[in-house]
């Protein structure tokens, strides 16, 4: 059974934040390890939750401050201030990639692992946990609002698939359902909903806004240690929190849980009406056009007051609530599904056309994923590929225009080139090169084709200077292959074990096989 975060102990919440794929949800090369840094850095903190650097300054003691310069009794003593990381800049990575292939980009940040994994600990107390689970009782009172998006635990290791079943049974599934109940399907979502979250609103969110004003500047309170942790890791900035995280994910939670709570007060009690939410996504159900305007107009009040909006270009209605239920690239790939055709080029256009119908979908990424896997069991059957160069254009041209699909890219692209001589492997991967190398690109599909390139053997990839991108390969000092700002602000014993701890696994580059699995680029593999 599918459990939620909110369903566990405060124990199981830790150990469960404390799992590499909740640090980050941002598909990386299988030799991008941080599971054994997170652990030093916890096993550390339970001795030592003493994390800042700290500065020493005089204070005067004299106890009549209009005499402290000819004070009789005037003395001096040592005091010690913390610098927090908040007066530093680049704390986190960042890490851009392109939405559209060409002026849309997408931030992921990999958090400072120290500064996450002390916000881990502090959110897991036992008294904090419980704290915050009453909070989420309190946004779901209204059960006309429901929330889809709670992140879920698996328990068998892979929470993402389990994660995108309840999508499909609470989100698609249910909406679908309701078509017997409602008339009319509104669809809204947030504009740049991580990069607008005002960080004072999360003590809102947990504590209510009448509490979190009158305690403010109560240390203890989690509300305002999550607040401070968010400030810390961008440059002491109260708008936005890092996106590329299942904690960040459930920060966000919080505020949208809150934004239910608001809205639930605003809107009539007599009224008929469903919403779904999943994190910044709106389904609202309604009979009639004014009561989904209605709902509509409220929650952009709500959110104007916490400078956030909807984005206008996808809020829409429908009264045919089951087509509106189901997202049109996935309609589109069950009415058009490449494994009619028999041979891989009619296969790869059938998909080019989905990509060029619905780019960067949900649906494109399935679908290469399972064309992928099929690739798999050619290459077991040793069916090998005559016309590769045509079926890696293909491939090229969908992955230029899709920056989503780079991981499963470049998965696909190393089973069709791996038998091929290391000659005309290296000259097809110069050419690939060449093609993305004009483009509007990011540090994450480099790290993609690098995955490629260090197999083939070619030694210098142009056009990126990412600093975990040149760390893969580097081969400079620990200081210098260091990705996160720590310095200036990290205690010696935390900033000893970001220097001793490398993320990148040299063994098991030294050991890379020439084909790239499904199960490493595909967080659906099952």
């Amino acid at each position: 059974m599918t459990k939620t975060i909110l369903q566990l102990d405060h124990k199981d919440a830790k150990e469960f934040f404390l799992r590499e794929e909740s640090y980050t949800s941002v598909e990386l090369p299988s030799y991008i390890k941080f599971s054994s840094l997170i652990e030093k850095i916890s096993a550390k903190l339970n001795n030592n939750s003493q994390i800042y650097k700290q500065t020493k300054k005089l204070k005067d003691t004299c106890p009549n401050k209009k005499l402290k310069d000819t004070c009789p009794n005037k003395e001096q003593e040592d005091i010690y201030q913390d610098i927090y990381p908040s007066s530093c800049e680049k704390v986190n990575y960042k890490l851009f990639t392109n939405k559209d292939g060409q002026y849309a980009w997408r931030l992921f940040q990999l958090i400072h692992p120290v500064l996450y994994v002390d916000l881990v600990h502090k959110i897991t107390k036992e008294k904090n946990w419980g704290t915050i689970k009453t909070a989420f009782e309190r946004f779901k009172k209204n059960k006309k609002i429901v929330c889809a998006s709670i992140p879920v635990v698996s328990s068998e290791g892979n929470s993402t698939t389990e994660q995108i079943q309840v999508w499909s049974k609470q989100v698609e599934q249910k909406s679908i359902e309701l078509g017997l109940e409602y008339d009319y399907i509104f669809h809204t979502d947030i504009v740049d909903c991580y990069g607008a979250i005002y960080t004072h609103s999360i003590p809102w969110a947990i504590h209510t806004q009448k509490f979190a004003k009158r305690n403010r500047r109560d240390k203890k309170c989690i509300g305002n240690i999550i607040d401070t942790a968010m400030q810390g890791m961008n440059y002491n900035q109260t708008n936005g929190i890092p996106q590329g995280s299942v904690l960040m994910d459930f920060i966000a939670e919080m505020v949208l849980g809150y934004i239910d709570e608001r809205l639930s007060e605003c809107l009539d009690k007599n009224m008929n009406y469903h919403i779904i939410r999943y994190r910044d996504d709106y389904r609202i159900f309604t009979n009639s056009k004014k009561e989904g305007n209605t709902v509509i107009r409220e929650l952009s009040k709500i959110l104007s007051e916490m400078g956030m909006r909807l984005n206008g270009e996808k809020t829409y209605h429908s009264d045919d609530i089951v087509n509106s239920s189901i997202k049109k690239d996935k309609l589109h790939q069950i009415i058009h599904n490449y494994q009619q055709q028999n041979d891989l080029k009619k296969q790869l256009l059938v998909i080019k056309n989905l990509a060029d119908n619905y780019p960067n979908s949900g649906s494109l990424i399935k679908t290469l994923n399972n064309f992928d896997k099929d690739l798999d069991r050619k290459i077991k059957g040793k069916s090998k590929e005559k016309n590769y160069r045509m079926l890696v254009s293909i491939l090229v041209d969908i992955a230029l225009k899709n920056p989503i699909i780079h991981p499963v890219f470049a998965s696909i692209l190393s089973k069709i080139i791996c038998d091929i001589s290391n000659k005309d492997k290296k000259e097809i991967i110069k050419k690939i090169l060449k093609k993305f190398k004009d483009k509007s690109n990011s540090e994450h599909m480099y790290l993609w084709l690098q995955r490629i390139v260090i197999v083939a053997n070619i030694k210098d990839i142009d056009g990126c200077s990412g600093k975990l991108f040149t760390l893969v390969t580097s081969e400079g000092s620990n200081e210098d292959r260091l990705i996160w700002n720590s310095k200036d602000w990290l205690h010696d014993d935390f900033y000893q074990i970001i220097k001793d701890c490398s993320i990148i696994d040299t063994e098991e580059i030294d050991n890379l096989p020439c084909v790239i699995e499904n199960k490493e680029v595909n967080r659906f593999y099952y």
